[in-house]
C-alpha cells in the first residue's frame, strides 16, 4: 500500500517531543516496509521546519532520508497549475498551497492515503483522501 506523507507526520516520527510522536512512531513501525511518497512541496516544507526548529545538521539529514529513501515526486508544471487551481477554488477553506497538493496529487496518483495529523487534510474526505492514522 502507498501512502502520501504529510509534514506533520513528518515531524511527529522525527521528532520525539512532538505531541503525536508515539502514534506516528507506532503507524510507520506497522508499515516499516512501505516507502513514503514524498511530494516536493511536503519536502520544501518539512526541510524547512526542521532547520528552524531543530538544526540545519537535522534538517540535511532528513533531506537526503526523504529524497534517497522514499519515493520523492517534484511536481511538474501542469501539476502546479493544477495545485494552484485548487488552492483558488477552496476559498471556503484555511488550506495552504501544500495541503492543496497533497489533495491533487492524491487524485492524480490515485493514493487515497494520506499520513497527517493536521485537521485539513481530514476536511478532504469527501474528496476521496484517507487521512491516517
Amino acid at each position: 500500500m502507498d501512502f502520501l506523507v504529510d509534514t506533520s507526520a513528518i515531524v511527529a516520527f522525527t521528532v520525539r517531543s512532538e505531541v503525536h510522536h508515539q502514534a506516528a512512531k507506532q503507524f510507520f513501525q506497522n508499515y516499516n516496509q512501505t516507502k513514503w511518497v514524498v511530494l516536493s512541496t511536503i519536502f520544501n516544507e518539512t526541510v524547512t521546519w526542521h532547520r528552524t526548529k531543530i538544526s540545519p545538521i537535522a534538517s540535511v539529514e532528513i533531506g537526503k532520508a526523504l529524497r534517497e529513501e522514499h519515493h520523492y515526486i517534484h511536481l511538474s508544471a501542469a501539476e502546479d497549475e493544477a495545485v494552484w487551481q485548487a488552492f483558488c477554488s477552496y476559498k471556503d477553506k484555511s488550506w495552504s498551497y501544500t495541503d492543496c497538493s497533497l489533495l491533487v496529487m492524491s487524485q492524480k496518483l490515485e493514493i487515497p492515503n494520506i499520513i497527517s495529523f493536521d485537521k485539513h487534510i481530514r476536511q478532504m474526505a469527501g474528496l476521496g483522501v484517507i487521512c491516517l492514522p
